[in-house]
């Protein structure tokens, strides 16, 4: 699976799906017209020097999908909130990054940047005397390259789940005529592997496929930068991606058990707050308040069938006797979805939502990271 096979040219665009401490690597490298001369995937930042001097080149471009850039102490960083904000609607929200997981903002992106002697601030004029590194995040990038209206869905979950997005991730990887990626053997071998995946295999091809955009999004860089919006800067961190399009094609039925949406009908937004179940008084009030005021603006047609998508994340403190139950906080969240579902009448003071027509709900809980903020992912689609 991790040989590689390379064709070069002087100038080469890398992209690196690189683990953000230690860990896989998904490479790939496009010649100066862009097409794909070589990919692989490798474990140590030695392994990764050592594929980059076999390639017959020089890198002009690095596009790395991994935090690079991390100036802030805690909370979030200026472009996942710039992220979240143009792309959460298509499932395709960033992580929160903040110096309590990086101390002093070690990266090991900046780590391998420094290694390489590749500048890490996007005002470097791309194709000089210096290679540039720009941070970039493929789940927006394919959204807006192939104009989908959700995130195609080949990250998690069991292998059979994610095999359908990885067929569409491959159709459409095979549309880009810049890439060309029929014309490398590695390609083959690539969808050989995901048409009979042994355990194992799935986490692989993800990595090389997501390093095979993140070059895509390096030759883009050079050549038509135009294509391309920095969210945040140099000081507060960045990540590069094309831009949302108007447009908004259907979604993928896979999410939806075989129904395909409208981008229009799906809502998915981060509510941050204290998850509080059902009958649990003033903090129930505040969390509902806070659910409510992230869909303000969001409706679906009432003709609909709606399945909803909840993934809390605990704040430490809710823990033992304090830990609410899951079903409780099921409860609490659908029926702050008023504004969504519409209200249900006959409950006098207590607004709750009518969810007579939501015939599907999924939800998980967890409690929060270093440097997490509680709260919950909330998706709500129609049918």
């Amino acid at each position: 699976m991790d040989e590689v096979d390379a064709v070069g040219s002087t100038s080469l665009y890398l992209g690196m799906d690189l683990g953000w401490s230690t860990g896989a690597t998904g490479l790939a490298m496009v010649n100066e017209e862009g097409r794909l001369v070589a990919s692989g995937r490798v474990q140590s930042d030695g392994e990764i020097a050592d594929w980059i001097a076999a390639q017959p080149g020089h890198v002009v471009v690095a596009a790395v999908d991994a935090p690079l850039i991390v100036p802030n102490e805690t909370g979030q960083r200026v472009p996942e909130r710039l992220i979240g904000q143009a792309f959460g609607g298509f499932g395709a929200s960033a992580h929160t990054l903040n110096r309590i997981r990086f101390p002093g903002g070690d990266t090991r992106a900046l780590r391998l940047a420094q290694r390489f002697g590749w500048a890490v601030d996007p005002r470097t004029p791309p194709g000089g005397d210096t290679a540039v590194c720009i941070e970039v995040y493929p789940h927006p990038a394919i959204i807006s390259l192939f104009r989908l209206g959700y995130r195609l869905d080949y990250k998690k979950g069991n292998d059979q789940r994610r095999v359908p997005g990885f067929q569409l991730f491959v159709q459409h990887l095979e549309s880009v005529p810049e890439l060309n990626v029929l014309s490398s053997p590695r390609w083959a071998l690539l969808k050989d592997t995901l048409s009979a995946p042994r355990p194992g295999d799935l986490n692989r091809v993800e990595d090389e496929l997501d390093a095979i955009v993140c070059a895509h999004l390096a030759w883009l860089w050079h050549h038509r930068p135009d294509a391309l919006r920095i969210y945040g800067d140099a000081e507060d961190g960045y990540i590069v991606t094309p831009p949302p399009t108007g447009r908004r094609p259907q979604r993928p039925g896979a999410r939806g058990g075989g129904a395909n949406v409208s981008a229009q009908d799906l809502f998915e937004r981060l509510v941050v707050g204290r998850p509080t179940g059902y009958s649990a008084g003033v903090n129930e009030q505040l969390w509902k308040a806070a659910v409510r005021s992230a869909f303000v603006d969001c409706a679906l047609p009432v003709s609909c069938r709606v399945q909803v998508d909840l993934d809390f994340v605990l704040a430490p403190e809710q823990h033992g006797r304090t830990e609410p139950d899951l079903d409780n906080l099921i409860k609490a969240t659908i029926d702050a979805l008023d504004g969504v579902l519409g209200a249900r009448a006959g409950t006098g003071l207590r607004v709750e939502a009518d969810d007579a027509r939501v015939d599907r709900i999924t939800a998980s809980k967890r409690h929060s990271g270093a440097g997490e903020q509680p709260g919950a992912r909330i998706t709500v689609a129609g049918h």
